[in-house]
């Protein structure tokens, strides 16, 4: 495995390296192994991702200005493997090796997800569409509580940089998912879908958001779920994209997790149900072309 960093002088690099040594020998003990060819470390996150996967509007950080969500790391497969891309701001003074296990833990979790999650249908517009949003948040979900649980079972006692990360985490990622300006973008593309009538476009304009606004949920969710007794008296917020719908799915993930099921397919009704916060509900047609509805909200 290439170990690859691009910031710092010689010594910074060398310091750097050992960590990373360090930590990847918890990606040695996964079963299966893990197919890692190279950690990178680069000097500018976003053009690196930008030039390996040859997205030229691959953005680190999105959202609106208040409540924006930031990739601190991010897997990319290469042609001899896996590559883990780490952003250089993790290693900003605030952030210590306890932190940086947990993203890297976070990822090692989602390489072993490709291998464990079953293949999705593709002869049903609504399920593969379903399931593959469904995939997409519980991924998500379960990288979040097992490098919860590697990170907090390998630190025994919580570094004082840790302790600041993860506290109010729970309200950090709930609130800025609940920030108006997503509502309003949703139901602004709403009405600009009943003049264009273009359902593609529809998609299209609210799927960032929508994706946003969903992983920072599964986020706040994994960690309440995780540390539920720290959490016993926290109130969740009833928002326009936490109801009855959400908390039924987030229950559900947290089932599929602590019962190690990857089978989703009984999740579609509640994925189906959580979407139409979002105006959005599939329907298949003949010849499998599908149609996706737009709600009102």
């Amino acid at each position: 495995m290439e170990i690859t960093i691009e910031i710092g002088d010689e010594d910074i690099q060398k310091q750097i390296k050992e960590e990373l040594d360090y930590l990847l020998i918890i990606a040695e003990a996964m079963k299966p192994p893990l197919n890692i060819s190279q950690v990178l470390v680069p000097e500018d996150f976003q053009a690196k991702i930008r030039e390996l996967t040859g997205e030229d509007d691959y953005k680190f950080q999105r959202g609106v200005d208040n409540a924006k969500v930031t990739v601190a790391a991010k897997i990319i497969e290469g042609k001899d493997g896996t590559i883990i891309v780490v952003s250089p701001w993790l290693y900003l003074p605030v952030f210590d090796t306890m932190i940086r296990c947990f993203i890297l833990a976070h990822e090692f979790a989602h390489i072993m997800n490709k291998g464990r999650f079953p293949k999705i249908p593709k002869d049903s517009f609504t399920s593969e569409n379903y399931l593959g949003n469904l995939y997409i948040l519980f991924d998500e979900y379960t990288a979040d509580r097992l490098s919860f649980l590697i990170t907090e079972r390998l630190f025994t006692s919580p570094t004082e940089a840790w302790e600041q990360y993860t506290n109010n985490w729970v309200i950090e990622y709930l609130n800025p998912s609940s920030h108006p300006t997503y509502y309003e973008q949703i139901k602004t593309e709403i009405e600009n879908f009943r003049e264009h009538g273009n359902v593609d476009l529809y998609w299209k304009s609210i799927f960032e958001t929508m994706h946003v606004v969903s992983v920072s949920i599964v986020h706040g969710f994994a960690s309440y779920h995780q540390h539920n007794d720290k959490y016993v008296s926290l109130k969740i917020p009833n928002t326009e994209f936490i109801n009855e719908k959400t908390l039924v799915l987030m229950d559900y993930l947290k089932e599929k997790y602590e019962n190690k099921e990857t089978d989703l397919h009984d999740g579609i009704g509640l994925m189906s149900n959580y979407l139409t916060n979002f105006g959005v509900k599939f329907e298949d047609r003949p010849g499998n072309m599908g149609y996706i509805y737009v709600l009102d909200i």
